[in-house]
């Protein structure tokens, strides 16, 4: 599977964040690989949004991240 540059930085990013383990970034490769394009669009906006502000909190009752998104003007993800 062929990846860009960026889908690459997001996907390391989020693993990062998140502190996953090796187990835990195969796992996701695993599911990337199953269905690319769900998940390579996933992983993009979920890194984006971290990085424009997005956490789950108690405050937000751990908003999950297409809600959030659409609180900042995005459009509802199609998937």
């Amino acid at each position: 599977m062929l990846v860009s540059k960026r889908f690459l930085r997001d996907f390391a990013y989020i693993a990062n964040l998140y502190g996953w383990s090796t187990e835990d970034v195969e796992d996701a490769k695993a599911q990337t690989r199953a269905n690319p394009a769900e998940m390579c669009r996933y992983w993009s906006q979920l890194a984006a949004a971290h990085r424009a502000g997005y956490a789950q909190t108690l405050e937000n009752n751990f908003m999950r991240v297409e809600q959030w998104r659409q609180l900042q003007g995005a459009p509802p993800d199609k998937t």
